[in-house]
């Protein structure tokens, strides 16, 4: 289950996430099973986020920065991941 604080801190906004990333760099973003369908999730800081289970459908991750994300059994159908960076 997501953490309802990280989760609250995706929900307002690219800016109050990566700065808080960039402030801790070695918490990990627990939004597992979230409910994310169609969010807007450019340019989001997402490095080792825990996103297993997450419902990702339709949402926007371009640009975002996923590297080392846990996405085993997200709902990944029809996102846009272009360009994003995963390496």
């Amino acid at each position: 289950m997501a953490n309802p604080e990280h989760l609250e801190r995706l929900k307002n906004g690219l800016d109050a996430q990566n700065n808080w990333l960039n402030e801790n760099p070695d918490v990990r973003s627990d939004l597992s099973d979230a409910k994310l369908r169609e969010a807007d999730l450019r340019g989001t800081n997402l490095s080792k986020a825990d996103l297993s289970g997450a419902k990702l459908r339709e949402a926007d991750l371009s640009g975002s920065n996923l590297h080392s994300a846990n996405l085993r059994e997200a709902n990944l159908r029809s996102i846009s991941l272009s360009p994003a960076y995963t390496a």
